[in-house]
C-alpha cells in the first residue's frame, strides 16, 4: 500500500489541455486502504489511471466536476439513481423543507402513507407498499414473503439483485441457500419451463430483472413468463431497481404490460436519496407484518420519502419518462453513427433510457481492450460514461449534441491500449452481471 507521501509523488498528465493540480489519483491512492476494495460500491472504484477521474467533487444538472476541476457531461448518473439531474431544485427544496421538521421519528408520519398511496396509484401491480433503504434488501424481503406464502424454498433467478441476494461467484453462502437457487438466462422461456418441471412443487418464485442489452421494444418473453408461472402456481417477482421510474413510472412490468405478484423499486425513486420499496398483492404483502416479519428503523426516514414524493410530482408535471426516451434515442443514434464512421466495433443494445454498449472486437481480452481504450478517450474529452449509457431529465438536446461532438473527437484520436496492458475484468456485479448477452 502506498504511503500518503509516495501517492502524492505520482506523475499524472494534465487532461483537457487545462491547468490541473491532478489531486484526484493521489488522494484516492492515499486513502483507498481505508475501505476494502477502495469503496463501498465496487463498481465505482476508478480503474483507468490516469485518464479516469478518481474522485468526484460535485454535480449540477447533467454535469460533474472532479476534485481537479475537470468538467464532464455525465451519462453514468451515479449508476442509475439520478433520473432528474444533480442538485435538481424541486428535490433539494423538498429535502431542505423536511430537514427543518425532522429526519426520522418513533411514530408514523403522514408522508409515509402519502407516498405509499401515490405508488399504489401509479404502479400497476401495487396493492400494498413497504419501504426500506436499498434495492438488495427489498429483494430479500420479497423472497422471504414468497417462501412464506407458498411454503416452498427454491428460487429461480435471472439478473443481478444486489450483494445480499447473490449466490453465484461468491463465498460465505450457506449450502442450503445455494441448493435452493437456480439461475436462468434472460429471455429463455424453455429453460425456465424445464427448471419448473425439474423442481416441480419446490419453487416459490421466479425472480427477474430486465437485462440491459437484451430488452427489446417488442418482446413476448415477459408476458409468456407470467403465464408460465401462473400455470405452475409459482409467484413472479420483478426487480425494478433499474427499470422502475425509467422505462415507465411503473417500470418493466408496466412497459411490457403484465402484472407480477411482487415488485421492487429503488434507484429511480428519489433522484439519489437512499430508498427502496417492495410492493404487490396485499395477501402476500400482509405477511410482512405477521409470519414473515420485515421491519426496519429507517424505513420511515423522511428526507428520502420527501424526495420521492417530490420526484413523483416532477414526473407528473414534466413528463419525465417521455424525456428520458427522447434523450436516450438522440444519444443512442448519435453514438451508433460515430462508432460506425470510425470503424469501431461497438453496438448499442437495449432500450433508449438505459442503452448498453456491447464491444465486439473479437475475444474477451480484445473486447475489454477496446472497451478500456474507448472509455479512456471519452474521459480525456470530458465525457463520463460506462457500459450503460444512462440519461436524465437534465440532458437537453444541446448537452447531448455537445457530448456527441466530444465523443466524435475522442474516437478520432483514440489510442488502443498496448497488448501487454493488464486486463483485469470488472467485478461480476451490477450492470456487468445483468447485461443479458
Amino acid at each position: 500500500m502506498k504511503s500518503v507521501n509516495s501517492a502524492l509523488e505520482l506523475k499524472i498528465p494534465m487532461r483537457f489541455d487545462r491547468d490541473s493540480q491532478a489531486k484526484g489519483w493521489p488522494l484516492f491512492e492515499a486513502q483507498r486502504h481505508l475501505m476494502p476494495g477502495g469503496n463501498g460500491t465496487l463498481t465505482k472504484v476508478p480503474r483507468l489511471f490516469p485518464d479516469e477521474p478518481a474522485m468526484m467533487a460535485r454535480g449540477s444538472g447533467c454535469r460533474l466536476w472532479d476534485v481537479d476541476g475537470n468538467e464532464y457531461i455525465d451519462f453514468r448518473c451515479a449508476l442509475g439513481p439520478v433520473t432528474l439531474g444533480y442538485c435538481y431544485p424541486e428535490i433539494d427544496d423538498a429535502i431542505r423543507s423536511q430537514l427543518s421538521r425532522g429526519i426520522v421519528f418513533g411514530q408514523p408520519n403522514e408522508l409515509e402513507f402519502q407516498l405509499a398511496e401515490e405508488l399504489i396509484e401509479v404502479v400497476p401491480c401495487a396493492e400494498s407498499v413497504r419501504f426500506l433503504k436499498t434495492g438488495g434488501e427489498a429483494v430479500a424481503a420479497t423472497v422471504k414473503l414468497a417462501r412464506a406464502f407458498t411454503g416452498r424454498n427454491m428460487l429461480l433467478g435471472s439478473g443481478y439483485h444486489g450483494w445480499i441476494n447473490g449466490v453465484e461467484n461468491t463465498s460465505g453462502i450457506l449450502p442450503g441457500v445455494v441448493d435452493n437457487y437456480r439461475s436462468f438466462h434472460y429471455g429463455d422461456l424453455s429453460e425456465v419451463e424445464a427448471l419448473l418441471e425439474q423442481h416441480k412443487g419446490r419453487v416459490a418464485a421466479v425472480l427477474l430483472a430486465g437485462a440491459y442489452a437484451a430488452m427489446k421494444p417488442e418482446d413476448l418473453f415477459p408476458r409468456r413468463l407470467r403465464e408460465l408461472t401462473k400455470r405452475h402456481g409459482v409467484l413472479l417477482i420483478i426487480d425494478e431497481i433499474v427499470t422502475g421510474m425509467r422505462l415507465r413510472v411503473g417500470g418493466y412490468h408496466e412497459y411490457y404490460d403484465f402484472l407480477p405478484d411482487l415488485a421492487v423499486f429503488s434507484k429511480g425513486m428519489a433522484n439519489g436519496m437512499p430508498i427502496s420499496a417492495f410492493m404487490g398483492r396485499r395477501d402476500i404483502m400482509d405477511l410482512a407484518a405477521s409470519s414473515a416479519v420485515v421491519s426496519s428503523t429507517f424505513s420511515g426516514e423522511m428526507l428520502s420519502i420527501s424526495a420521492a414524493l417530490a420526484l413523483l410530482d416532477v414526473y407528473r408535471k414534466k413528463n419525465v419518462i417521455a424525456h428520458l426516451w427522447k434523450a436516450g434515442e438522440r444519444m443512442g443514434a448519435g453514438l451508433e453513427e460515430i462508432f460506425r464512421r470510425h470503424g469501431l466495433p461497438v453496438e448499442l443494445k437495449g432500450l433508449a433510457p438505459c442503452r448498453a454498449l456491447a464491444f465486439r472486437a473479437g475475444s474477451a481480452a480484445e473486447n475489454l481492450r477496446l472497451q478500456r481504450s474507448v472509455f479512456r478517450s471519452l474521459f480525456r474529452k470530458g465525457v463520463y460514461m460506462n457500459i450503460i449509457c444512462y440519461v436524465n431529465h437534465s440532458h437537453q438536446p444541446a448537452d447531448i449534441d455537445e457530448a456527441l461532438e466530444r465523443i466524435d473527437s475522442a474516437c478520432g484520436t483514440m489510442q488502443w491500449e498496448e497488448n501487454g496492458t493488464p486486463l483485469a475484468p470488472l467485478p461480476a456485479i451490477g450492470a456487468v452481471a445483468n447485461m443479458g448477452t
